[in-house]
């Protein structure tokens, strides 16, 4: 259960759990509201009012708002004064952490974006990426997308670069049947990877011989996220000058 539907839940008898909890129903509906931000205390008392229980871990990091974050402090395809909160705080965290140079940033933005944790990616082991078939696959699903990871790079230094291709769309319930090739759940056996975006991973594509392509450094952030530094590290060295 997520703490959305925890909370969700908590309000269907707001009464009975703020006693329960100690936790004021005026606490429990800003939390619902979102306007303010339950300490893990608050969320284990409304939850054993419940009678649940809280199992917390730490994950690897995959936030698409870090890479639009990064995105913004150098690309200007990317306003410079975002209205998202969410990028704000990861703005506000960039310089907390006192992170300003560019090769830094994609570098962190890169660990941050952790596609391969990423939510709703689908993950296929596909003997030859038919690129060609793309356009009219989303065409028909009336759905934007671009191309990134190794077969962007490919594109752009003009030789081959080994490692995951990666598709950004705008979200595809199940792709098994697209005839695209076989569907694997383990993200080491994949050599293309469809990911639902979910910020501005579209934001500066560009159409070239009539394919789709990520913004020059989204894919940089990409390619530190798949692990391709040497590929990343060809595309960023005028950034050195």
């Amino acid at each position: 259960m997520k703490i959305d539907e925890l909370i969700a839940l908590a309000a269907e008898q707001p009464t009975r759990i703020s006693r329960r909890s100690g936790v004021s129903r005026s606490t429990l509906k800003r939390v619902g509201d979102k306007t303010s931000e339950p300490t893990l205390s608050t969320l284990r008392e409304v939850a054993l009012a419940l009678g649940l229980d809280l199992d917390v871990a730490a994950v690897p990091a995959s936030d698409p708002y870090a890479v639009a974050a990064a995105r913004t402090l150098i690309d200007d395809a990317l306003p410079e004064d975002p209205q998202d909160d969410n990028i704000v705080a990861w703005l506000d965290r960039f310089a907390r952490w006192n992170i300003n140079d560019p090769l830094t940033l994609v570098a962190e933005a890169g660990i941050l974006q952790g596609i391969n944790n990423r939510n709703g990616a689908q993950y296929f082991h596909i003997e030859a990426l038919p690129l060609a078939t793309l356009p009219q696959f989303f065409i028909g699903e009336n759905l934007a997308w671009a191309i990134s990871g190794a077969a962007a790079a490919s594109v752009i230094m003009g030789r081959e670069v080994a490692g995951p291709t990666v598709i950004w769309h705008e979200g595809i319930a199940e792709l098994a049947d697209a005839g695209f090739g076989q569907k694997v759940t383990d993200p080491a056996q994949a050599n293309v990877i469809f990911v639902p975006i979910g910020a501005t991973e579209l934001v500066g594509s560009f159409a070239q011989d009539g394919l789709n392509f990520v913004a020059p450094v989204q894919l940089v952030i990409d390619l530190h996220s798949l692990r391709l530094f040497e590929a990343a590290e060809f595309l960023t060295q005028s950034w050195q000058n």
